[in-house]
């Protein structure tokens, strides 16, 4: 807000109360004045000629125009987070009632490897993870694939902006826009609410064409209080939310050996009546020969003989009386999440304010391990938590120059992984090596079953980021200048199981017409792959610098100018694992001197000129300049017009990093794509 030469841009949102005086002039106060979330505007003081004991008081509403910005941007304030219907109370879904913001493709963005509630949202176009998140001024975005850490619960929230569109050179690292969150404070009187929101398929009603109430069970409780400890100086706020989550997946579909199969009889399995779009029985051919079956009800008499390994899968699989091995079935779902939030505000002086929040949420979900039904395993667990604690300080120096410091600490991790009672390929009987005792990967198609899934395997995926910040704001005649630091630093420490108990898979291709469960039994694979865990440690340093001018020409036009630089310097390896090819050593048989046995052209951290990125940072040329005009048609501050531009840079996510850090000597891996591979002893002898 800036009112005639006086400079407070950073006050807590609220409503305030403005008031000026001058020996010779009627005093004027206004009042009605509510700053939200990134507000910025000017509220024009007018004194009138009058005895001090006289004053002019305005009542009314300020006019909350944004005369000094040019970016887009809405809040939503605290009784809209509160008020409006959010599925599972997620206060993300409320970024989307903002303009110009969808919910995107997560990919691989989100997911197993991220906190759960994490989502990729596009504001103004940009990507589903170009949105930059603050909280309470602080970095809140998981490095990793750079979507959204978790908000905490809305009960907590005083209120969030979204902006886009022509960002101030103060924002940066995301090019789509800003998500700027602010928790809520303690006051001078004790406030604080308690809730509980249920949600059961038994108090709902039915859906119309379902067949049953569903079986979603959902509690959410919890509880806030904020006050004062020290009169006017010292303020408190607390919160705490719990979710408890039972249901069940969806209904899924499944074809396993049927007891006439395990007999050797596979008539039906071959009859028009179980193989898609056949008209006659299927002919097929016996596995590892070059014999063809016809009669199909005894495939034993043809020398079929069925692998003791797939047996002993066998015994973990459910029955089904359906002639073709047809099976639904659906896997168990639980949840718990819990969150909670301490922040304290102290009001030193008129000059002087700071506050420390700290938040912190765990989430968990288990995997299953059913005996008697080993296609629950297909679904992974997993027990995640994520963290947040921001300082911050903000100093007056003058009534016209204003310093505001914040660090920041966010720390996300993620355990993911099976049940601990699930089995490996070992306990089956199949000869390979096993890195880990309770992980096993295979599928079955065309049709058929999948016991475990990549995204079971077990990993690690920890994510730690550091942040400092320091904004100075001055005023001088007519312009408004801000300048400052923004540094991060993040290290994401990972480890990805996602081969190293293997997979083993059949597709019916040594079957010839693709009967994958006659393969399967046989032991007869169609591919098989394994390798040594991923353990990438990728570090990054993301600085920048800016600097901006918001220059009031006239009072009916504000002129907006910028420069950001934010130098690319791409993410390192802590323990600088991966290379880099060179064709003309390649060409002339030129070795690594780290590595000689490597191939040739295959080069490694500290053979000359490769540096620690395997590549080139990028500090120059990466200027981001921002201009943009406000104007004010009546020069009242009713009215604004606003165009401007900007040309942003994006930081790419850590987690793509890895792909160079997989390779040998640090990851071995074994990938075998013909058919006849052997389930029991998959390695012997194709590697031969």
């Amino acid at each position: 807000m800036r009112t005639g030469g006086t400079l407070c841009p950073i006050l807590p949102v609220g409503p305030y109360r403005l008031e000026a005086s001058m020996t010779g002039f009627k005093t004027y106060t206004h009042t009605g004045i509510v700053l939200q979330v990134g507000d910025n505007p000017e509220i024009n003081i007018k004194l009138e000629v009058g005895a001090i004991t006289e004053s002019v008081e305005v009542s009314a509403g300020a006019a909350m125009v944004q005369s000094e910005q040019t970016s887009v941007s809405q809040v939503i304030n605290q009784k809209s987070i509160v008020e409006l219907p959010l599925n599972g109370r997620q206060p993300t879904q409320l970024v989307l009632i903002s303009g110009a913001s969808v919910v995107t493709g997560g990919g691989d963005m989100t997911g197993s490897k991220n906190y759960w509630s994490s989502t990729t949202i596009s504001v103004g176009g940009g990507q589903g993870n170009g949105t930059n998140y603050l909280l309470d001024g602080g970095n809140n975005v998981d490095t990793m694939t750079n979507v959204n850490l978790p908000f905490p619960f809305p009960d907590a929230l005083q209120e969030f902006s979204v902006d886009t569109n022509a960002l101030p050179a103060r924002n940066g690292t995301q090019p789509g826009g800003v998500v700027n969150i602010v928790t809520k404070s303690g006051t001078n009187e004790f406030h604080g609410d308690l809730f509980e929101f249920l949600r059961n398929g038994d108090l709902n009603a039915r859906n119309f064409f379902g067949a049953t109430h569903d079986f979603l069970k959902r509690n959410q409780f919890g509880g806030t209080l904020g006050g004062r400890i020290i009169r006017d100086k010292l303020f408190f706020f607390g919160g705490y939310q719990g979710t408890r989550i039972r249901n069940v997946s969806p209904t899924a579909i499944a074809y396993v050996p049927t007891t006439a199969e395990l007999a050797g009889d596979f008539s039906m399995a071959e009859s028009p009546a179980c193989v898609a779009g056949a008209t006659q029985p299927r002919r097929i051919d016996v596995p590892g020969t070059s014999t063809r079956i016809t009669n199909t009800s005894n495939v034993f008499a043809s020398g079929v003989k069925f692998d003791p390994a797939a047996l002993a899968l066998v015994k973990y699989l459910p029955t089904t009386s359906d002639p073709c091995g047809k099976l639904t079935y659906s896997t168990p779902l639980i949840q718990d999440e819990d969150q909670g939030i301490g922040r304290l505000d102290w009001i030193k002086s008129a000059k002087h304010t700071a506050f420390l929040r700290y938040f912190y949420t765990t989430y968990t979900q288990p995997a299953f391990f059913d005996p008697h039904n080993v296609l629950v395993t297909a679904n992974p667990g997993n027990d995640e938590s994520a963290q947040s604690a921001t300082i911050g300080d903000t100093y007056t120096f003058t009534p016209s120059t204003l310093n505001s410091f914040h660090a920041t600490f966010t720390r996300r991790t993620d355990f993911r992984g099976p049940n601990s009672n699930f089995f490996n390929a070992k306990a089956l009987g199949i000869n390979i090596t096993t890195l880990v005792p309770n992980d096993f990967r295979l599928s079955v198609s065309n049709p058929g079953f999948n016991v475990g899934c990549g995204t079971c395997s077990p990993g690690y995926f920890n994510v730690n980021t550091y942040q400092i910040a320091d904004d100075v704001d001055v005023i001088r005649g007519k312009h408004h200048i801000g300048f400052g630091v923004d540094v991060i630093y993040t290290q994401n420490n990972l480890l990805s199981g996602y081969l190293q108990n293997g997979n083993f898979a059949f597709n019916g291709a040594s079957t010839g017409d693709g009967d994958s469960m006659l393969d399967f039994l046989t032991g007869t694979m169609s591919g098989f792959s394994q390798s040594l865990p991923q353990q990438p440690t990728p570090r990054m340093m993301i600085p920048g610098l800016y600097v901006q001018d918001t220059i009031h020409a006239t009072s009916h036009l504000t002129i907006n100018a910028g420069l950001r630089w934010e130098p690319m310097f791409w993410p390192t390896d802590h323990w600088h694992r991966g290379s880099v090819f060179s064709m003309a050593n390649f060409l002339a048989g030129v070795h690594s001197k780290v590595y000689p046995n490597a191939p040739a052209g295959s080069l490694y951290y500290g053979d000359p000129g490769v540096n620690a990125s395997f590549t080139a940072d990028h500090k120059l040329n990466v200027f981001s300049p921002r201009f943009g005009i406000a104007w004010d048609p009546r020069g009242d501050g009713r009215q604004t017009f606003r165009v401007g531009g900007a040309l942003m840079y994006d930081y790419g996510m850590l987690y793509t990093s890895q792909r160079i850090r997989t390779i040998s000597p640090w990851i071995v891996a074994i990938v075998i794509s013909i058919s006849g591979i052997s389930l029991t002893s998959p390695l012997w002898p194709q590697v031969l």
